[in-house]
């Protein structure tokens, strides 16, 4: 994430700067309509959008656009919550869906994997439920169903 935050992701455009890739070959392998920069793959990309909307809007939250990644977890993180708890959570939320993102995104071009929204989704609440549960002992579900109800984490916690 480190790399991301600093656009400095071994992206398809970078490679080509670096003079590793043809023209041709710096479109994103997600939506095939743009170049494949760190700002495009991990924010911009349509199919990426649709991953920070959807996990969002289950913590009850709506995003407002903004033009690079690093601007992204800026306002993300200047996010306020009056539980210090909701904060780790929302904080918790983009790194796992950053670098869910990120290794989709490798799947697709080293594995030929197909981009599937909902099991990516649904992977990404449960890397989440599975990080916050080992905030507190003897939580009264399982990761599965912390998941499944990833809004009332705070309530649990």
């Amino acid at each position: 994430m480190w790399l991301a935050l600093l656009g400095r992701l071994n992206t398809r455009q970078r490679l080509y700067s670096k003079g590793l890739l043809q023209e041709d070959q710096i479109v994103c392998p997600l939506c095939s309509l743009q170049p494949e920069s760190s700002d495009h793959i991990l924010l911009q990309c349509l199919y990426s959008q649709q991953v920070w909307i959807t996990l969002a809007a289950e913590l009850g939250q709506s995003l407002t656009a903004v033009a690079s990644f690093r601007e992204h977890y800026e306002r993300w993180m200047a996010k306020p919550w009056r539980r210090r708890l909701s904060k780790k959570i929302w904080m918790a939320t983009f790194f796992a869906i950053a670098w869910n993102i990120w290794l989709t995104r490798n799947d697709i071009v080293f594995n030929s994997k197909v981009f599937n929204h909902e099991e990516l989704c649904r992977h990404i609440k449960r890397q989440v439920a599975l990080w916050t549960k080992t905030w507190k002992e003897g939580l009264p579900c399982s990761v599965d169903e912390y998941a499944r109800n990833v809004d009332i984490m705070p309530a649990i916690l």
